[in-house]
């Protein structure tokens, strides 16, 4: 089938969204909701602010109402500028076996409910970008409202696979908000393994706008929430226009990072741009961040 959808130039941030980002719901019902139930143009009665409609030749607008199934739906905001695609397919067509979920690392600490959720999927809904609003936020909003209203009406879980993330519909949005126009949690995750030097701390999620992932290396157990806490916090400046390159300083005025081209895992990384945060020559990477810390602390303070 011809596209006769197009990406926007991005604008705005001055960053657009990854074409490979997507995100999927994992339904526990055999039946669907009606598209109406998911989208309409007055939010009438919890459902998304937009238009929905099926892709097939000849639907008419009893199919609005009609169950959703197999297929393909055009999802739009009400301004019409962002236009996402859902495909609905069973959960044996798309390969996937919540069995290995349930093996995985990713199952551990998760509410039982979730995992009752994943052992229970019936079906895939994927919902994937075809065009976007410029100004990205609009857009991001519209999908991660999406997801939660249809893991809601399915009694499903939302899957973020770029950052690695089964959520539960409530957890999809995290309360408050960081800012009102975006927050970095919502769409990135902070990922720990170890390392020589102690523990790998990286994100994942922040290419999902063609933007590059952070990393640092050399993190002890003690600082584990700190060196988190700052990669979110350079996620969210990010995001909220910041230009953040190689050679940059961030973290404590007097013992600051510096931001490399990093990357060096290519098993980790292939094809995935990314920035190590690097301490001052002579300073363990714990001593930045702990001085980070107490910045932070200090300036909360004086407020």
């Amino acid at each position: 089938m011809r596209n006769i959808f197009k990406f926007a130039k991005p604008r705005g941030p001055g960053f657009g969204i990854n074409g490979e980002f997507y995100l999927s719901v994992l339904s526990t019902r055999s039946v669907l909701p009606p598209i109406l139930q998911l989208i309409n143009p007055g939010a009438v009665e919890g459902a998304v602010e937009g238009f929905g409609a099926p892709l097939t030749a000849g639907a008419d607008k009893a199919a609005l109402s009609m169950p959703m199934e197999r297929g393909n739906y055009v999802l739009a905001s009400r301004d019409r500028k962002t236009i996402l695609r859902l495909t609905i397919y069973s959960k044996e067509e798309a390969g996937f076996d919540p069995a290995v979920y349930a093996r995985s690392s990713l199952a551990i600490g998760a509410p039982q409910e979730l995992t009752s959720r994943m052992l229970a999927t019936w079906q895939i809904l994927q919902l994937r970008f075809e065009s976007h609003d410029p100004d990205v936020y609009p857009a991001c909003r519209l999908l991660l409202n999406l997801a939660a209203r249809l893991a809601a009406l399915c009694e499903g879980v939302v899957a973020d696979p770029l950052s690695s993330r089964y959520l539960l519909p409530e957890q999809v949005f995290q309360r408050p908000a960081a800012d009102e126009r975006i927050d970095a949690r919502d769409f990135v995750a902070v990922r720990t393994r170890p390392s020589p030097n102690g523990l790998h701390v990286h994100t994942a999620g922040m290419r999902k706008f063609t933007l590059p992932e952070f990393e640092m290396d050399g993190v002890q157990e003690e600082h584990l929430n700190t060196a988190g806490n700052l990669l979110y916090s350079l996620c969210q400046a990010r995001l909220l226009g910041s230009e953040l390159k190689s050679g940059n300083k961030v973290g404590a005025k007097k013992s600051a990072f510096e931001l490399r081209e990093g990357g060096l895992d290519r098993a980790l990384w292939e094809g995935i741009a990314v920035l190590e945060l690097l301490p001052p020559t002579g300073m363990a990477t714990g001593q930045a961040l702990q001085a980070w810390s107490d910045e932070n602390a200090l300036a909360q303070g004086s407020r």
